[in-house]
């Protein structure tokens, strides 16, 4: 189990899943409008236990070319509000894409930008990563917002590039630097 794995910033602490996070995780995940601008539809309880389970054990970062779940904790109570997501590149290890989503409640108050901030603190200043991007939908209005005020820089605007969810979607590729990120941040 990688039960080590930790990464504070303001407010909230990256950290490994653990079991005990099942129904605070499935109480987002099963939110359609959480969900909505997701890869995935609402969990089912089995679905959220499982998932758990697996991302418990799951090192961090995970092999290139496989996803790894972060949880995203407030760092007061450790109560699970979230999770970021990680995937180093199957063909080179020092790029990477990532992805995140919060709780409805926590939406909209910062939460989300101090967890992608520990990310990206994670990504260039513990793993030396050279590039780090993310992929959002166009109507992510949320998801457009926060990576631009990490920093992030919008590359691409892929117009019906994916049928998503049953219709055609505009997708967004963000992209930043190690050499962007300030040294401050590492």
């Amino acid at each position: 189990m990688n039960s080590a794995f930790e990464w504070s910033a303001g407010r909230v602490r990256l950290r490994t899943f653990r079991p005990a996070d099942q129904s605070r995780f499935l109480a987002y995940r099963a939110d359609p409008e959480v969900a909505r601008y997701q890869s995935w539809e609402p969990y089912s309880a089995e679905q959220a236990t499982a998932f758990v389970l697996e991302q418990s054990q799951a090192p961090i970062p995970a092999p290139p070319g496989t996803w790894v779940q972060i949880g995203i904790a407030l760092l007061a109570t450790d109560e699970l509000i979230g999770d970021c997501a990680l995937c180093l590149s199957a063909d080179n290890p020092r790029l990477a894409e990532v992805g995140f989503t919060v709780a409805a409640p926590w939406q909209g108050h910062g939460y989300g930008r101090e967890a992608v901030r520990a990310l990206l603190n994670f990504c260039f200043g513990e793993l030396g990563l050279h590039r780090v991007m993310a992929i959002t939908d166009c109507l992510n209005t949320g998801s457009v917002r926060l990576l631009e005020s990490v920093g992030m820089r919008r590359e691409g605007h892929f117009r019906q590039h994916v049928w998503f969810k049953g219709r055609w979607s505009d997708e967004y590729l963000y992209a930043l630097l190690g050499e962007e990120w300030p040294a401050g941040n590492k």
